[in-house]
Order: C-alpha cells, then structure tokens, then sequence
C-alpha cells in the first residue's frame, strides 16, 4: 500500500473515473496503460469493453461513500488523468464536488491531491472554480519530464493554492531557475520497469540544490529502474521531506 512504501508520497488513491492516452515523451513507458489498466482488468475491476484511451466513470466510486474512507495524503485520480480532454468538464466538476462535499466533514482532513500533465486544462478550471484560490484541502500539481514540458509550471500562475512539481520519470537534465516561486513542494523520480531510461544523479543534484536554496521541500521518490528495490540516497541523503500538513 501506498501509506507503507517510503518511496511515495501518497497515503491512498481514489479512482471515480479512468482514461488517458499518450500525450508526451514521459508517457512512453505509461504505467496506467501499459501496467494498471490490464492488470486491474484481469481481476475483474474494470468491466470488458473498457477502452483504456476513453472517458470512463465508475458508478459505485463516483459518490461520498467512495471518498469517505480516503485519509492522509489521498491522489485524486491517478488511474489516468483527470483532466484528459476525453473528460467532459462535468465529470470533472463533479469529481470536485465530491472533494469538498467530503472534506468538511473530516475530523482531520487529508489532503487531495490532483495530478496532471495539461497543466492548461488543469489551470483554466481551478481558476474559474476557485477564484479565490483552492481550499486549503486541495492540492495541485503538475508532471515534467524535460525541458520541452517546463512551460506546464507557468499554467500554475493561473490560481493561487498549494502547488506541487512533479519531475517523474525526469528524463534529461534541466533548471528550475526562474520557476519555483509560488511552488509548495518539489518531488523528483525515475523512470521504472522494463526498458526504463535511466536517470543521471547529477540532474537530481542540480534540482537538489535549486529547490533547498529556495527553501522548498524536497522529496525523492526513486533514482533507479525498480520500483520495488527503490534506490532513494543521494550524496547519502535520503530526500523525505514533506510540506506543512502533508501527513501520510
């Protein structure tokens, strides 16, 4: 479970709607396509006929009952991608909805984390939906993967709210100079599995220096090719910090 991995950030996930399709250099080795999606089909989790590229809402997860039980550090969709264009903007308002129908009512209110890579979609509706900025529940953040994604940091002035960075799998070399103001939290990750591109621990210095100089916390998820045996040291440091009220 995700609570009991040291290498995750998150405490559980919650998935009411599924569908993604490849959309940039990090997704070649997608691990919803290529290893969630047909392993949750074996077991009968996802009726056949499914297409994993579709827009695809689970009745019995997309209600309160479902959210309740989430605690901690719960990831809001990551079978996919909520804010895939196959989703209509109605489902995703109502899997917010639901997000703050359920926070408020938490004796100690987890965090929710939402997680993209169309930073613009993603941008365009919290801003219209949160005009003063996200509740305090709510987290954003955004997947980079080399230096043709970082403009997807530059969608996050669009509203105000915790903002996460995400550089998994971080395939090249790259600066954050310039774009971590406004940033919560900096997580870094390689790639894994078979025929993972692997992940120069120099470029994880490099964003090592920049993201503690600016006195953000810094997490690293995994440096090698396994995501089991992970290999999380750098220079002798294990990276596990977490932002204030972050508490898987």
């Amino acid at each position: 479970m995700a609570k009991h991995n040291p290498g995750d950030v998150l405490s559980c996930d919650w998935n009411p709607v599924i569908g993604c399709r490849r959309y940039s250099a990090g997704c070649a080795h997608c691990w919803y396509l290529d290893g969630i999606f047909p392993w949750q089909r074996r077991l009968g989790n996802i009726p056949a006929g499914v297409d994993p590229t579709a827009s695809y809402a689970f009745p019995g997860r997309l209600c309160a009952k479902s959210l309740k039980p989430k605690n901690g550090i719960v990831g809001v969709v990551q079978h996919g991608d909520l804010f895939y264009d196959a989703h209509p903007d109605a489902l995703i308002h109502r899997v917010l909805d639901l997000v703050d129908e359920v926070a408020p009512t938490k004796r100690v209110t987890p965090k929710y984390v939402l997680w993209t890579k169309r930073a613009a979609r993603m941008a365009a509706i919290l801003a219209e939906r949160y005009p003063a900025g996200l509740p305090p529940y709510l987290a954003a953040s955004i997947s980079v993967e080399d230096k043709a994604s970082l403009p997807r940091i530059d969608e996050l002035k669009a509203f105000k709210g915790v903002k996460i960075l995400v550089l998994e799998p971080l395939l090249e070399g790259l600066s954050l100079r310039g774009k971590l103001k406004g940033l919560s939290w900096v997580i870094l990750g390689s790639e894994t599995g078979a025929g993972a591109r692997p992940l120069n621990p120099d470029w994880a210095r490099r964003i090592r220096d920049e993201v503690t100089q600016a006195g953000i916390p810094f997490f690293i998820k995994q440096l090698g090719a396994s995501h089991k045996a992970q290999e999380r040291e750098l220079d002798g440091v294990t990276w596990s910090q977490f932002p204030a009220g972050f508490v898987k």
